[in-house]
């Protein structure tokens, strides 16, 4: 069990979990990439046979046939009725993912869970604190932490992809203004996560300004479960997200008070 805990500890473990997100967003955008190359191909073929299609002057017209028009017309409900029978049978045309979307939100996502992940293990190693398990997993507070930034800035670099522009016309929606609020507070807790930043600090400043991490959680649970949806839905599924953390904050914080109001014994002699 030694090795085991030895190697969940290393980097040999914790790498791969903060690198496989980005590989899967990697094959995200290639495999999206590839469908719209299909779809604009198929669309150039299709706009080349519609403008070789012309209609041939020497073709006769009704006219210098000499038959009747009318009675090759149908009613308005045989018209009907064939035009339904034809969209049903029709293949329907591939459906291209909106890749800047799905890759906004895709980053988003791993962001936050990431968040949530550095989050719950300072919890779990008060309410489990024997366990060495979880204090093997704590040795990559700092690693999940930067990959949580990591994301976040992917996430806001594709957003800005459409240019400044568009954040400066979505500021004034709440969950814009705190998603990027939360960001800030990202950076600042990544500026000053190395051993360097700790030591000029010092041990307890460097705490109580890491600490600002916590205002995060009701900006990202806001701009996760808001964010230009604002339905039931996604406001239910960002509070299941958090209730992992809300749990274990809950126990941490309760267990610290029973343990400052139990009364120290008093010292003896």
């Amino acid at each position: 069990m030694k090795s085991f805990y030895r190697f969940l500890g290393s980097k040999y473990f914790i790498l791969p979990v903060v690198l496989t997100p980005f590989a899967y967003l990697v094959w995200v955008f290639v495999s999206n990439s590839n469908q719209i190359e299909v779809s604009d191909t198929e669309a150039s073929v299709d706009t080349t046979i519609a403008e070789n299609v012309v209609s041939d002057p020497t073709e006769s017209t009704a006219d210098d046939l000499g038959f009747d028009p009318s009675l090759f017309m149908v009613s308005e409900e045989e018209h009907q009725a064939a035009t339904q029978q034809v969209e049903e049978n029709a293949v329907p045309e591939p459906v291209v993912t909106h890749l800047h979307e799905k890759l906004t939100d895709e980053t988003g996502d791993i962001a936050v869970a990431f968040f949530i992940l550095v989050l719950c293990l300072t919890p779990l190693k008060v309410v489990f604190r024997r366990s060495k398990f979880v204090s093997a997993l704590n040795r990559h507070r700092r690693i999940v932490g930067l990959a949580c930034f990591f994301y976040a800035t992917l996430h806001l670099s594709i957003y800005l992809t459409n240019g400044l522009q568009t954040l400066l016309d979505e500021l004034t929606r709440f969950y814009i203004a705190a998603g990027l609020s939360a960001f800030a507070i990202l950076l600042v807790l990544a500026a000053t996560s190395s051993n360097l930043a700790q030591r000029s600090m010092g041990g307890r400043k460097w705490k109580k300004l890491h600490r600002i991490i916590y205002l995060a959680i009701p900006m990202i649970l806001y701009h996760k479960g808001w964010a230009g949806k604002a339905d039931w839905n996604s406001i239910r599924e960002a509070f299941v997200w958090f209730t992992p953390l809300f749990a274990l904050q809950i126990v941490r914080i309760s267990k610290q008070i029973k343990k400052r109001s139990v009364p120290k014994s008093a010292p003896k002699g």
